[in-house]
């Protein structure tokens, strides 16, 4: 799982030229796999990274990495100790504020109680098998080193998402399912068995704007 988790490798594209021409730049310093990587840029020219960890028996916490150069060069990704991610991790959004203030979109999952779950901790395991539930979004006013602000956006099955920020109001577009009914004795079972680690088709996606 760990190896698993380490093919995934940051890039960056970089343009000169307003995206006439792109070149791809050194592979960033060793640290953790990240995949689907988000990017902003501060006021003082600091590009940060915030990107999904796969999370299959490594820590299930976002990833970030800095760059001072305009990114040229990245930082090693770290683990964001406040940003959780369900198991296999999930795609989020990334966007700076008027300010440099950081917000970041993506799932809070509650504490698995399904069959998997609690036979992995009886054995000690420490992978969380949580799903896509709980979308909520984290605040970060000092350029994220930290993240004390958090909004519940969904509390049900909600995954994959999209935020915005322009003049001091945040819309966000994110992906909404509904549980799946009891069609067979089977699927009832399934569902004690596993839980919201199931992976399940949108049903809806939710467009909103967001008061933080």
């Amino acid at each position: 799982s760990q190896l698993y988790n380490n093919f995934a490798l940051g890039h960056a594209m970089i343009s000169d030229d307003g995206g006439d021409t792109w070149h791809l730049w050194e592979e960033w310093a060793v640290g953790h796999g990240a995949n689907e990587n988000q990017m902003v840029q501060f006021k003082d020219g600091t590009v940060m990274t915030n990107s999904r960890a796969l999370a299959t028996g490594s820590r299930q916490q976002r990833l970030q990495s800095v760059s001072n150069d305009e990114g040229e060069t990245f930082t090693a990704s770290n683990f964001v100790e406040e940003l959780p991610q369900p198991f296999n991790g999930c795609q989020g959004s990334t966007v700076t504020g008027d300010n440099d203030e950081v917000y970041v979109s993506t799932p809070d999952p509650p504490k698995a109680t399904s069959v998997v779950a609690k036979i992995g901790h009886m054995f000690g395991c420490t992978v969380e098998t949580t799903g896509r539930r709980k979308v909520t979004i984290w605040k970060s006013t000092d350029k994220g080193k930290s993240y004390p602000h958090k909004f519940v956006v969904d509390e049900g099955l909600s995954a994959q998402s999209s935020l915005q920020h322009d003049g001091g109001k945040m819309v966000m577009l994110y992906e909404q399912a509904d549980p799946l009914p009891p069609y067979s004795a089977w699927d009832f079972v399934l569902d004690k068995v596993a839980g919201d680690v199931r992976v399940l088709l949108p049903s809806r996606f939710v467009f909103r704007e967001v008061e933080f």
